[in-house]
């Protein structure tokens, strides 16, 4: 559907050549006075599309029948001639609008897929936080629940209210990269503006451990810097000592001095246990990751300070059980209602989330 690569040194103008000039990638001109100059989109510039959209300096081809079908906003747009075509390109009305180019363009993709899509080796999809953030706010805008509805499916698997979820989330098999720490403000403003209030928690937990941080936002794309609301701000500043006398507690029961009931060397892993529980305290102060992984810290540990398999395993079992608990903590502690959250620890089986 896209442009054929031999028109793409063919320049293509309006009606009124003094107004809109839309050039092939990689192609320049000095605009006269009273031009405008756009560059199509290598992949959103269709042959049979009847629709311009601009959106900065870019120029976009598309279907006007899937955007009047998909988007509540669009068809209100052309209904009973409310556009104003006065503006129009090789007999296609021309659309501005105000959103950063690469934002439409991940909008789109999800509308009409024409962009390379990055795949993993095994085939899976992948994604960054950027598109979901992208797709997500113009669904939103353009009044497009089933791109919103997709995007989100895939970023509540990681901002999710499931502890097992949560507990064996794997970046290198999953759609979804890890987002940046920074990016739990973008996603507290998401799960507010769609109604999407499991997400809050543990999305709200990951703002806390942005410490002072959380004050310079997230960074759009755009250049543009999105802050959490005074409220959401004041929930985790109040949250982060609670979660520190949280991560305290976790030390003291995952690296606890006593070994554990049927330790085979009991003199020297209690001694390996004080001196791993001191270490572990240390570095705890001042933090607040209660949930923070200890899967392959454990190890390393137990091989540094000769522990027994014994004790590794019960380290193990105790690091999930005390994550486990703190999770289940994360709704009342941000002043969330656990039913409206769905949070779920694993052992009773999954519930229904907003999400369903």
């Amino acid at each position: 559907m896209t442009h054929d690569s031999r028109s793409t040194k063919r320049r293509r103008t309006s009606d009124s050549p003094e107004r809109l000039i839309i050039l092939a990638p990689g192609e320049s001109l000095e605009p006269c006075e009273g031009q405008e100059t756009f560059t199509r989109h290598a992949d959103f510039w269709l042959d049979d599309g009847n629709l311009i959209l601009l959106a900065g300096a870019t120029a976009f081809r598309v279907l006007r029948s899937v955007l009047v079908k998909k988007s509540a906003v669009f068809a209100d747009m052309f209904a009973a001639g409310s556009l104003d075509a006065t503006e129009t390109f090789e007999d296609c009305p021309v659309v501005r609008l105000p959103d950063h180019p690469d934002d439409l363009c991940d909008f789109l993709q999800y509308l009409i897929p024409c962009a390379p899509i990055i795949l993993r080796g095994d085939g899976t999809p992948l994604v960054n936080f950027d598109v979901l953030h992208a797709a997500i706010h113009l669904a939103h805008k353009y009044q497009c629940p089933d791109v919103e509805t997709q995007a989100l499916f895939v970023l509540k698997k990681y901002y999710t209210c499931h502890f097992p979820e949560h507990d064996t989330y794997d970046a290198s098999v999953t759609t979804l990269t890890v987002p940046p720490l920074s990016a739990a403000v973008a996603a507290i403003n998401i799960a507010r503006l769609t109604q999407s209030p499991s997400m809050l928690p543990f999305a709200l937990y990951q703002a806390c451990n942005l410490a002072d941080v959380v004050m310079n936002g997230y960074k759009r794309r755009d250049g543009s810097v999105e802050h959490l609301a005074a409220d959401d701000l004041r929930l985790c500043i109040r949250a982060r000592t609670e979660l520190a006398w949280e991560l305290a507690r976790v030390v003291d029961a995952v690296f606890s001095p006593t070994p554990t009931k049927h330790c085979r060397t009991f003199g020297e892993c209690a001694t390996a246990r004080e001196m791993i529980h001191e270490m572990r305290q240390s570095h705890a102060r001042g933090d607040c990751d209660a949930l923070s992984v200890r899967r392959t810290s454990i190890p390393w540990w137990v091989a540094e300070f000769g522990l027994c398999k014994v004790c590794k395993r019960e380290m193990l079992r105790r690091d999930v059980e005390e994550r486990r608990r703190v999770w289940m903590l994360l709704p009342n502690m941000f002043g969330l209602d656990d039913n409206e959250c769905s949070f779920t620890d694993g052992r009773d089986g999954e519930s229904d989330s907003d999400d369903d």
